[in-house]
């Protein structure tokens, strides 16, 4: 959830809490005035009405067109007799309903004489009050949250704009262009301050980079030199004469520890290189002819290892990305197939919907398919691959955002790569 939406929700919720505590206290004094007002016009018609009564006693003749609003009868109670206020419902012929009123009664003595008497008031229904309460609360929550929904909506892009322009840069970032970062300033001292911390940050994360990529190519370059050396005076050695076969069988040794020394080293060195985006030129590039030129490469060992090549290809398939990389790719999954395979084997390769599909027959894997793409992970320990084929596939595809995935099952081994690309 976006942090304007969360701020708006949490106004919300406490503004709700807020309106439903306020309307309690609102209908709880709104109730209590109303009852004294009533109160008091009681009080008056009381007076009126006694002031009248020590006029004349006509009023027991107008009670019947008073609307409801007097009643007074001679009794025997005393005068001493307390008021009291009460609420009571008398059908109304006009209105053809039951209505609610207030009433005082009391007994007041006038000319020798008592008079039971009892002034009314119509009265609002409780549940009339608690209804008018609710609505007139909800419409101003309502209201109070669209005004607030849409003040807070455009007042805080106005004061978030500078964060926004921060994110955006950050995310066109590319730490292996050595770019420097060179953010807006504001007039808000919090977004000033990140956005010197980040400017910091990335210019020690280029520093740090820039000595990683300077290391790795000089130890690369350092590393070729003396095992191009050692090659070449075992080469030498191989020839010279006169050695006997424990000479031959160390200097031999020697040589195949050499040769993987460098195809680990240079493994390394495009791995380095590709997790470090050093492949920026990309072209449109078509799978099915560098396959197809691979394994024309490859036609001697294949035919050594007797192996059957089926190929369907239900569309070309071009996608953009680095010509070296590509062909790295499509090398690592090809000699895989080959060397993995077992003699006599087959080899099927698919293209549909943008999607490379290899597969060969194999031995069964001793190890989850899934770890096979960690560095120096192998299904045979004894195996003389140098473990990194399928970590320099998956480095590739996470490049290009390829969906990369190793399926074995019946004796067949299959890797699928999916593009998305249109």
């Amino acid at each position: 959830m976006k942090l304007l939406n969360k701020t708006t929700l949490y106004f919300i919720s406490v503004s709700l809490v807020i309106f439903c505590l306020g309307g309690i206290l609102f209908y709880t004094f709104f109730d209590l005035i109303i009852d004294r007002d009533i109160a008091h016009k009681l009080n008056e018609r009381k007076i009126y009405s006694l002031k009248q009564l020590e006029k004349t006693d006509s009023l027991l003749l107008y009670q019947k067109y008073s609307a409801n609003i007097l009643h007074l009868r001679l009794t025997s109670q005393p005068e001493t007799t307390p008021e009291t206020f009460s609420d009571t419902t008398i059908y109304d012929d006009v209105l053809e309903e039951p209505i609610m009123y207030r009433q005082l009664s009391f007994v007041k003595k006038i000319d020798g004489k008592n008079y039971f008497i009892q002034v009314r008031r119509a009265a609002i229904e409780h549940k009339s009050l608690l209804e008018g309460v609710i609505l007139l609360e909800g419409l101003l929550f309502l209201a109070f949250v669209t005004v607030l929904t849409l003040v807070n909506n455009k007042v805080s892009k106005r004061i978030w704009q500078p964060f926004y322009l921060i994110l955006d840069k950050i995310g066109r970032y590319q730490v292996d262009l050595a770019q420097s970062m060179v953010l807006p300033k504001s007039a808000i001292d919090e977004f000033n301050e990140l956005a010197k911390t980040i400017e910091t940050m990335t210019d020690k994360i280029n520093r740090e980079f820039n000595i990683l990529k300077e290391f790795t190519e000089n130890a690369s370059h350092e590393i070729q030199t003396p095992l191009a050396i050692v090659k070449n005076k075992l080469e030498i050695l191989l020839q010279s004469p006169d050695l006997s076969s424990e000479q031959m069988n160390l200097i031999n040794s020697a040589s195949l520890a050499a040769n993987r020394l460098s195809k680990l080293n240079e493994a390394l060195i495009i791995l380095s290189k590709i997790e470090n985006r050093q492949f920026h030129e990309t072209t449109n590039l078509c799978v099915n002819d560098e396959i197809d030129r691979l394994y024309a490469n490859l036609d001697e060992l294949i035919k050594m290892k007797g192996l059957q090549i089926e190929k369907n290809y239900a569309q070309p398939m071009v996608i953009k990305m680095n010509t070296h990389l590509l062909g790295v790719l499509l090398e690592n999954i090809i000699t895989n197939s080959i060397k993995h395979n077992i003699t006599g084997g087959n080899i099927h390769i698919a293209i549909t919907d943008q999607t490379l599909t290899v597969s060969n027959t194999g031995e069964p894997l001793k190890i989850a398919s899934e770890k096979l793409f960690q560095r120096f992970v192998k299904s045979n320990v004894k195996s003389q691959s140098l473990g990194l084929g399928l970590s320099i596939i998956k480095a590739i595809c996470n490049t290009y955002s390829f969906y990369v995935t190793y399926v074995e099952e019946g004796g067949w081994h299959t890797i699928s790569i999916q593009t998305d690309q249109v």
